[in-house]
């Protein structure tokens, strides 16, 4: 598999006063997760730094603004049906400035979730993703556990 068939994809878990904000893609069948809830994200343009991809994103599709904490966990997956297409993906710890989050982009709707509740909300292909990954469960633990101020 060549190099020019990755994705290279930023994802944002973003998170205000102790809850996490998820938005639900617009119901296209043609993306991979037309319909389901899922972290923000998208893919990082040519020339363009991670952590500001990450930013971009989140304002386009939030309108919110914050700061990039950390790196949670990077992965691959399968990006689409076609099965020459897999995407390399950065989980970010975002934490936003508000809870004045809107679905605006590619978004039908957002909603902040406490931690606990999140596993729950979460659309089936990106609840996989995240029970697979040792990382992302430890870093959700510790939201849990954090005092919410």
């Amino acid at each position: 598999m060549g190099h020019d068939s990755f994705k290279t994809v930023v994802k944002a878990l973003i998170t205000h006063r102790g809850e996490i904000l998820i938005g639900q893609m617009e119901d296209d069948p043609d993306h991979p997760i037309g319909g389901e809830w899922h972290f923000l994200g998208g893919h990082v343009e040519k020339g363009e730094q991670m952590e500001e991809a990450v930013k971009r994103e989140v304002k386009e599709e939030t309108g919110l603004e914050g700061e990039v904490h950390q790196i949670i966990d990077v992965m691959t997956f399968d990006h689409s049906s076609d099965s020459d297409k897999d995407a390399v993906q950065t989980l970010y710890h975002f934490e936003a400035d508000s809870g004045d989050g809107e679905a605006m982009d590619d978004l039908q709707d957002v909603k902040w979730v406490k931690p606990e509740n999140l596993l729950d909300e979460l659309g089936s292909k990106e609840v996989e993703r995240f029970r697979n990954r040792e990382k992302q469960e430890k870093f959700l633990e510790k939201l849990k556990k954090a005092p919410v101020i």
